[in-house]
């Protein structure tokens, strides 16, 4: 059974195209990569939320 962060970054690399890192990388890439994309939600929230608190 795979990790739910191994098929968010399986299904990310797939789908951007990119080189699918070796076996020995494949664990660093799925932390790095589930970071970056939890990253940029969460900015993403954070932006949307100072915007409204702006505008209200």
């Amino acid at each position: 059974m795979k990790n739910p962060f191994q098929g968010i970054a399986e299904s990310f690399i797939l789908t951007v195209g990119i080189t699918p890192p070796t076996p020995e990388k494949e664990r660093a890439a799925t932390i790095f990569i589930s970071a970056m994309l939890f990253g940029t939600i969460l900015f993403a929230l954070a932006v949307g939320v100072f915007i409204l608190r702006r505008i209200i």
